[in-house]
């Protein structure tokens, strides 16, 4: 609703509207606020207003010549800035599906205003038998690229709003991690019988008992544990993608606001820490001999490899899915469980929620129809209604 009733105490009849609303402008969304409005009605003509306003805004439009790749170039140089690491360098990896001889349709030499809708839908449909999540990928990268143009004023409205992206789906089930599997891997970890398997293993416990995700863990540091309150203090993640070891630096950037985060220590865990910090002298929790940051894309390869010999699947943002099915299957609150997960929207939780619980009527289904309960039923149907 775009307008909204709001308690006030500085006027008489102790309430107050605003109005509230988002709107689109060249293909980028913005959100509209002003509140203060005496009644429903002043409220509701400043909406009209602004919303016509809206509407009949135009940008101006510069008379350009640059091609795609010259305004990539351009955007990665000047208009990256506001983006996270791993968000620009995912726009990297998409360039050559685009621009070069090997890529799709060579979209990088086309001038950037003669590129509309229909040329970006044609190259989507020649990519109708690649992964549909590499080709939303492609369009959320193009997609920075000509936001960037129309604030740029190259261009005056964003050509890829509507085009539609297909491609073949991963119908992969995603694994849930029994117990006993976990204790498995983490014996297997524990069997190498060296410091840095030791500090892997550990990042195994923490996803599993936390749900963190494998950037977060990596970056985790001895003060971020309070083992008096039982918390811990999300508050870090590691930038390594793309980079050398020797590069990877922790930083405070999160992935979104409410990725930082206190969220509870179980008992379960405590225990595990209490005894790593006595072996590990190092701030950083998961660290090599030297106390080096670990390559969360390398230490994912170690486990996985021993995974692979145990017969069991295996990434490390399966722990996450396993944490995330766990609190389903305890019937934790929706709510509850979106601030454990730290998700940013509440729909994020609640679809994941409503996979586990579609999994869920599945089996029951299953075992409602399998052959030796329908020939019982069939056996006793005299007695049915």
């Amino acid at each position: 609703m775009a307008i909204r009733k709001r308690v006030s105490k500085k006027v008489k009849n102790g309430y107050v509207y605003e109005v509230n609303f988002a709107y689109k402008t060249n293909g980028i969304s913005y959100r509209y606020w002003k509140g203060g409005f005496k009644t429903k009605k002043e409220a509701q003509e400043h909406e009209n207003l602004k919303r016509m306003e809206f509407a009949n805004s135009v940008n101006r439009v510069q008379d350009c010549n640059k091609t795609l790749k010259e305004v990539y170039d351009e955007f990665m140089e000047i208009g990256s800035t506001e983006f996270q690491y791993n968000t620009i360098y995912n726009t990297k990896k998409t360039l050559h599906y685009w621009y070069g001889k090997d890529a799709t349709m060579d979209l990088g030499n086309i001038p950037i205003r003669d590129i509309g809708y229909r040329t970006l839908q044609q190259f989507f449909n020649k990519r109708s038998d690649c992964g549909k999540a590499c080709n939303e990928d492609i369009k959320t990268a193009l997609r920075r690229i000509f936001v960037y143009a129309i604030r740029s004023e190259y261009i005056s409205s964003n050509p890829i709003e509507y085009v539609k992206v297909t491609g073949a789906e991963n119908k992969k089930e995603k694994h849930v991690l029994t117990y006993d599997e976990f204790r498995l891997i983490l014996r297997e970890l524990k069997n190498k019988n060296t410091f840095e398997y030791d500090a892997i293993s550990m990042a195994v416990v923490i996803g599993f008992y936390t749900g963190l995700r494998i950037s977060e863990v990596m970056a985790l540091q001895k003060e971020d544990f309070d083992l008096e309150e039982n918390t811990i203090y999300v508050h870090r993640k590691l930038n390594y993608k793309g980079k050398k070891k020797k590069d990877i630096e922790a930083v405070e950037q999160m992935k979104s606001k409410s990725s930082k985060a206190l969220i509870p220590l179980p008992d379960s865990l405590k225990q595990e820490l209490e005894f790593w910090f006595k072996i590990n002298p190092y701030q950083n929790v998961i660290c090599d001999e030297e106390g080096d940051f670990l390559d969360p894309d390398c230490t994912g390869n170690r486990i996985r490899s021993i995974s692979n010999k145990l017969g069991i699947p295996f990434h490390f943002h399966l722990l996450r899915h396993t944490y995330t099915t766990y609190l389903v299957n305890a019937h934790v609150d929706v709510k509850v469980a979106q601030e454990l997960l730290r998700h940013a929207n509440f729909n994020t939780t609640m679809s994941v929620y409503a996979h586990v619980n579609d999994k869920k009527k599945q089996n029951i289904v299953n075992e409602v129809f399998c052959g030796e309960n329908v020939a019982k039923t069939h056996k006793n149907k005299n007695t049915l209604s």
